[in-house]
């Protein structure tokens, strides 16, 4: 099996790459889709044209069923979906979670992944809740590295997603990262974060994620698992998430909800559609309200993925131009609650210093949360280790950046400029990244708009 992970660019800890499984390709940051094998609400081909390059689907509802157990032993997983992109299949352990018991074993799983031509399979790992005793989540841990190893001494096995476990608490999330790490994996998937992602706990979301990111080889991708909202997706790319998944667009079009950036509406109080989409262009509100529930979940579910691979295409671009935390940052405001996760991951800034590129076009600053961003972090932190002294100089307070050319009588070796977002800065510094290219709002408006502009120039 041949598995490529090509980093492309990289903004914060998102990431821009090529994932290539055996020949199929993915362009992360990507969603996968999921697939009912037994009642696709949008049918896999039609996704495909949609612009999504992968889907996933559950093996264990596959094999259950004996209609498409034999068609997918017959035909394989994409001849199965009707679809030639990328497939990743699950493994029973949502079903696991959900009802707590499932009549398959890991081995058999596994093996049945690689028999329908999975372009990478899951272990059959153990979801532990959040705030579960932490005697379970050690047990829970326990098995399914057992089950990783197991999974990855098999000789009939499909590329492997392990799974980190570990509910909410960081170090054995951090634990369960590092023992997966040693063994073959085509994606490390972070699992058991549905249940936060429902309550909108973004924070615990942050915590977790980055606990087990910390562990996580950087050539092979982050799966997180469950996470298909708009709100979550660009939080999520700036921790290092790469690859995701989700159901959301089916489930929220069988209960009348609609996906947009104003968050998740719902037809019944819908004016107009705020999106360009095929189904918002061709239809209104009442239209869709005075239609059969069937027709009706079929068009909300295809606007409904349309709007997630827009979320895909900004977050995409936004890595390419090197404005993912302020993406990230507007996008978070919708929410109180995401905005908490905004904060928790503001705070962890240092973290992710050794993910975030040296420099980049421009650094913009709202409040105390861009205080934190890793960029900032990363300047101050290399200022007090690779800098000299600065005793002897001229501290200077209440200048607007650039400094060195505010002050014409001493030369900028002589100064040192204290900065409300940047701490200390040498005078000589004044002109270099990141000081010439931080834009905040108490800087004037025609300096603040010059240095924008001039710093996304390629």
């Amino acid at each position: 099996m041949r598995v490529r992970f090509e980093v492309k660019d990289r903004d914060v800890a998102g990431r821009l790459a090529r994932f290539e499984v055996n020949g199929r390709r993915l362009e992360t940051p990507a969603l996968l889709p999921v697939i009912n094998p037994n009642d696709p609400v949008v049918p896999p081909k039609e996704i495909g044209r949609m612009g999504f390059d992968g889907v996933i689907t559950n093996a264990y509802i596959i094999r259950r069923h004996e209609h498409l157990r034999r068609e997918a032993l017959e035909r394989g997983v994409h001849g199965l979906l009707d679809f030639d992109g990328f497939v990743m299949t699950d493994s029973g352990s949502f079903q696991l979670a959900e009802y707590g018991d499932v009549d398959v074993t890991n081995r058999e799983i596994v093996r049945f992944q690689a028999r329908i031509g999975s372009d990478v399979g899951t272990i059959l790992d153990i979801p532990t809740p959040p705030d579960a005793p932490r005697d379970r989540a050690e047990r829970d841990v326990e098995t399914t590295v057992e089950r990783a190893r197991e999974a990855a001494s098999l000789d009939e096995r499909p590329p492997l997603a392990l799974t980190v476990q570990g509910s909410t608490y960081e170090d054995l999330r951090r634990e369960c990262a590092e023992r997966l790490a040693e063994l073959p994996a085509a994606v490390y998937p972070v699992g058991g974060v549905v249940p936060l992602l429902e309550e909108y706990r973004f924070a615990d979301v942050v915590r977790v994620v980055l606990a087990a990111k910390s562990a996580l080889p950087p050539h092979r991708p982050v799966h997180l698992f469950g996470c298909g909202h708009p709100l979550a997706i660009p939080l999520a790319v700036c921790m290092g998430c790469d690859l995701f998944d989700s159901a959301s667009y089916a489930i929220y079009a069988r209960t009348d909800r609609y996906l947009s950036v104003l968050g998740t509406l719902r037809l019944e109080e819908l004016r107009e559609f705020p999106c360009s989409c095929p189904v918002c262009t061709r239809h209104d509100p009442g239209e869709l309200r005075e239609m059969d529930r069937e027709e009706r979940t079929r068009l909300l579910a295809r606007h409904n993925l349309h709007e997630l691979h827009r979320v895909i295409r900004t977050v995409r671009q936004a890595i390419a131009s090197g404005e993912l935390w302020e993406l990230a940052e507007s996008v978070c405001r919708a929410h109180p609650a995401a905005w908490r996760g905004m904060e928790e991951l503001s705070r962890r800034g240092e973290e992710l210093e050794r993910w975030v590129p040296g420099t980049r076009r421009s650094v913009f600053a709202f409040d105390e949360v861009s205080k934190g961003r890793p960029e900032l972090r990363l300047y101050r932190r290399r200022l007090r280790e690779r800098f000299g002294p600065l005793e002897g100089r001229r501290l200077v307070k209440g200048l607007k950046r650039p400094f060195a050319e505010r002050v014409e009588w001493l030369e900028p070796w002589e100064l040192a400029f204290a900065d409300e977002w940047l701490g200390i800065v040498p005078g000589e510094l004044s002109w270099t990244y990141p000081c010439h290219s931080l834009v905040t709002p108490g800087d004037d408006e025609g300096e603040d708009r010059r240095r924008g502009e001039e710093g996304r120039r390629r």
